[in-house]
C-alpha cells in the first residue's frame, strides 16, 4: 500500500484557522486532510447550537478528510470528558459531524480501503486536569467509550 500524507487541521500550524483552511482548500480542492476540527470549534468559539453556517464550514473541511480525529471539544475547551453528563451536546454534535465525514468517505473510498480514526486523547498538560494537577478522568477508559460510540456509527 503506498504511503499517504495527510495535513492535519491543528492549532499552531497553518491549518489553526478555519477560514484560512477554507481558502486553502480553495486552491487545492483535492488536499487531504486528517480532519481534527476540535481545533476549528475552539478557536473560532462556535456557539451552541451551531448554525448553519459553521456546519457547511465544517462540512467543506470533512469532504476532504481522508482520517478522522475523534476528540470532542466544547467552544471553551479543545479536550473535554466526553462521559460526563453535560458535555452530551458536544459529544452529540461531534457524533454528527463524523457521520457526514464517514458518508462522504465512504462515498469516495474504494470497496478494501481502510478508514482511520484516532481518538487521540492526549494526558496532561492537554487533558483538563483537576487541583491535584492530575487528570479529570482515566483518559484511557474515556477513548475506549469514544471508540464505541464510533464503532456502533460507523456499523450502523
Amino acid at each position: 500500500m503506498p504511503a499517504s500524507v495527510f495535513i492535519e487541521t491543528h492549532r499552531d500550524r497553518m491549518t489553526t484557522d478555519l477560514f484560512f483552511t477554507l481558502d486553502l482548500l480553495d486552491r487545492r480542492p483535492e488536499l487531504p486532510l486528517s480532519a481534527d476540527l476540535s481545533h476549528f470549534l475552539v478557536g473560532r468559539e462556535f456557539a451552541f447550537p451551531v448554525d448553519e453556517e459553521n456546519h457547511s464550514h465544517i462540512r467543506r473541511i470533512l469532504r476532504n478528510a481522508r482520517a478522522f480525529h475523534g476528540r470532542v471539544a466544547s467552544r471553551e475547551q479543545v479536550q473535554i470528558e466526553s462521559t460526563f453528563q453535560h458535555h452530551r451536546p458536544w459529544v452529540y454534535l461531534f457524533l454528527q459531524w463524523s457521520d457526514y465525514g464517514f458518508r462522504h468517505w465512504r462515498s469516495h473510498a474504494a470497496d478494501d480501503a481502510e478508514l482511520v480514526f484516532t481518538c487521540e486523547l492526549g494526558p496532561k498538560p492537554y487533558a483538563t486536569t483537576g487541583r491535584d494537577g492530575n487528570d479529570s478522568t482515566d483518559r484511557w477508559a474515556d477513548a475506549l467509550a469514544l471508540r464505541q460510540m464510533v464503532r456502533e456509527q460507523w456499523d450502523a
